[in-house]
């Protein structure tokens, strides 16, 4: 199964249908359990994320997701149009985007062999997640 696309608006609620069908899509890959479990945690957390990142900028823009199994890995890309606010970090504000990013980014290190975050030249963030079988 080489690349399944899919698009969801950028509400909360769509999340647990991303979470469903990459899950189906990992276990029909031949992935183990646990990994399923730690991508369906993985790629929550990366469309949160994109979520939440549209709300702040007001992107009226989708959220989108690409399934691609290469046979060695299995990577999920995560896309929006929200622009990452620039706030200071502060250790003590836990709810500056900053703060939820740098978390993000610490559980997302630990759910995946390689996760990449960068900003594309729209605006946007996209989000790399990468699983080796």
């Amino acid at each position: 199964m080489p690349s399944v696309e899919l698009e969801i608006p950028a509400r909360s609620v769509y999340v647990g249908v991303v979470r469903l069908a990459l899950a189906s899509l990992a276990r029909g890959a031949g992935l183990d359990e646990e990994k399923v479990d730690d991508l369906k945690i993985a790629v929550s957390e990366a469309c949160a994320t994109a979520v939440l990142l549209n709300e702040a900028d007001e992107a009226p823009g989708p959220i989108g997701i690409r399934w691609n199994d290469n046979g060695a890995t299995v990577q999920v890309e995560i896309t929006d149009r929200g622009s990452r606010p620039v706030d200071p970090i502060d250790a003590g504000d836990s709810l500056s985007f900053s703060s939820r990013a740098m978390m993000s980014e610490a559980l997302l290190r630990t759910l995946v062999d390689d996760y990449q975050s960068t900003a594309d030249a729209e605006g946007g963030t996209t989000t790399l997640l990468t699983i080796n079988r």
